[in-house]
């Protein structure tokens, strides 16, 4: 939180929940795990429903929302509303409730808005009354809980306070780790692992490329045949006499239009190349050995069927973009997961814990490591 600031570590822009809204959500549904006889019992003595609780709605008419939402005509970069429409959005009721004489209220359009997510605020300014009344009404649903837990769940002050706080602090964890890349996917677009390996050095590089060499691994080359010919058709009529094993180089020596046709259509070995790579590189490479290809149209607008015969394994060079890339992202993940669990342990040191006896059967170890996803090199060229 010191390091990084509340504003990275929650996320808050015009498409998400609020933060303030997630918490509420968040608290409640653990409320809700914790408590739910009780809350069901509390609301069996209200018929099974809040809805006895509600003394009144109103909800929007179809002539009401140019009171609130800004024109049709006017292009907006961003849903939301004006000074004007929020103004007329608070002074909007949809319902009153009433719970006990000390505990009613009233939800506004205004409290529906605010903790919308941009989905729910699209629904209000495509003027969905249906929703934003059934939104007015969940609220409702909200506050009972809230009220409940002041009242009788015999959770003090200090308790509730409690509970919201721990709540932070994970929001605060998940924030933090989300940033850094330990709660990212592979293919996540994290900035900080980004810095992390752009200083990761060239020798650090090659200490990791010679400890793990076999990662490295790649087809050098493959030893091929090929059969050419003018149509299609033609093609699919070798390919039939293939399927039925017939002899390749004894078909490109009968219909193959390539002036390698007496040789069976030998290629000889092709190199693996990824900065010139051709059609039939990219095709040689990919193809299991002993099956041919179905037929390939080529640039050049004949029909080609491959067969791959023999394939060399080899490394990728130590010095090419591949290996940095890979190594350097792998290296930065190790060192942000180095710096996460670093943290922790330091964390945990200077907090006295004390878990439940009942829980200590299901307390995943605090030390856990967290596992490296090496990213691909075709995740790399894409």
């Amino acid at each position: 939180m010191k390091r990084f600031g509340e504003a990275k570590l929650l996320e808050n822009n015009k498409v998400v929940f609020a933060p303030s809204v997630v918490l509420e959500q968040e608290f409640r549904a653990v409320i809700q795990v914790a408590f739910d006889k009780e809350l069901a019992e509390a609301r069996k003595k209200l018929g099974g429903s809040l809805d006895s609780t509600i003394t009144q709605q109103q909800a929007i008419q179809a002539n009401e929302w140019d009171s609130f939402l800004p024109s049709k005509k006017v292009l907006q970069l961003n849903i939301q509303l004006d000074e004007a429409g929020r103004k007329a959005a608070q002074n909007r009721v949809l319902l009153s409730y009433k719970f006990d004489e000390k505990n009613q209220g009233k939800i506004t359009l205004w409290d529906v808005y605010q903790r919308q997510n941009v989905q729910g605020r699209n629904e209000i300014h495509n003027r969905n009354s249906e929703f934003t009344q059934n939104q007015a009404q969940e609220i409702v649903v909200h506050r009972f809980i809230d009220y409940w837990v002041e009242t009788q769940s015999k959770l003090s002050k200090q308790d509730i306070a409690d509970i919201k706080q721990a709540i932070l602090y994970k929001n605060y964890h998940d924030g933090f780790a989300t940033l850094i890349g330990i709660a990212a996917d592979i293919h996540d677009d994290v900035i900080y692992l980004k810095e992390l390996a752009k200083k990761v050095t060239p020798a650090e590089v090659k200490a990791y490329y010679q400890k793990h060499k076999d990662e490295f691994k790649r087809i050098s080359r493959v030893k091929a045949q090929h059969i050419a010919v003018a149509d299609e058709k033609t093609a699919n009529m070798i390919v039939e006499q293939l399927k039925k094993r017939a002899n390749f180089s004894q078909l490109a020596k009968q219909y193959s239009i390539a002036m390698d046709k007496n040789t069976g259509g030998d290629l000889g070995w092709i190199v693996h190349d990824t900065k010139n790579p051709t059609w039939l590189n990219s095709l040689a490479f990919v193809q299991k050995v002993n099956i041919p290809s179905r037929p390939v149209r080529t640039p050049a607008g004949q029909w080609e069927i491959l067969l791959i015969t023999e394939k060399e394994e080899g490394y990728q060079p130590a010095d090419s973009e591949s290996v940095r890339y890979v190594a350097s992202q792998v290296i930065a993940r190790q060192k942000m997961i180095n710096e996460y669990q670093g943290i922790r342990k330091s964390l945990i040191k200077q907090t006295d814990i004390h878990i439940s006896p009942i829980l200590k059967t299901q307390m995943l170890s605090l030390e856990k490591d967290v596992m490296i996803v090496k990213p691909s090199e075709e995740h790399h060229h894409h």
